[in-house]
């Protein structure tokens, strides 16, 4: 005897609205063009850069969007790149390509070569040590939330009536204000240059 399993037509819909948002989603992701720099990556050249040092780096990441100054939240990764040609062509591409069709990216590798440390409290502080002299690129990313007021109707209408109950035109709707936040990522970055006097450069990296 087979069993049938029978379904509500609702939630047949459901799960066929699913399976094409799913399908829609993979299938713009797989449609994305990445746009590599032209510039090799020398691999040998740069894990040089990030040999140890005695050279450190003291800091602050912050991004300003309107009137509120943000930062990368209590241990959020901050990134150290050496500077390569490879490296400052793809900071430059991504400055044009950016978007859901055309992306910036770099190689694997090139990628990897950093150093890596994370923030020391929760206003963007970050302490990188064994540092050599020469330049550099640091990043970290910044989460920031868009919040907008809705005007809802909070109650029934309040109706204008005379002494005797009879209505005598329209009436108010009560209403309050709700908000909804949505949070966004930004990434914030700068070069900057390590010198090799022993002390440490202090640097402020602000959007």
């Amino acid at each position: 005897m087979i069993k049938t399993n029978h379904y509500p037509r609702q939630y047949t819909c459901c799960i066929l609205i699913f399976l094409l948002c799913f399908y829609f989603n993979a299938k713009a992701q797989r449609n994305i063009e990445y746009v590599l720099p032209t510039a090799s990556f020398n691999k040998e050249e740069t894990y040089k850069m990030l040999d140890k040092g005695n050279g450190s780096i003291e800091g602050t990441i912050s991004f300003k969007k309107r009137g509120y100054v943000n930062y990368p939240g209590y241990l959020e990764k901050v990134l150290l790149y050496p500077v390569t040609p490879h490296l400052t062509e793809y900071i430059e591409l991504k400055k044009k390509f950016n978007s859901r069709k055309k992306q910036t990216a770099m190689t694997k590798e090139a990628a990897m070569a950093r150093i890596e440390t994370k923030t020391i409290d929760s206003k963007g502080n970050f302490v990188f040590t064994n540092i050599k002299p020469g330049k550099y690129y640091i990043v970290s990313l910044v989460t920031w939330e868009k919040v907008r007021g809705n005007q809802v109707q909070s109650g029934p209408v309040v109706a204008n009536k005379n002494m005797i109950g009879i209505q005598m035109g329209g009436g108010s709707f009560p209403t309050e204000t709700r908000y909804e936040s949505k949070a966004y990522e930004e990434e914030v970055g700068d070069y900057i240059e390590v010198l090799g006097n022993n002390k440490a450069t202090v640097v402020n990296i602000a959007k």
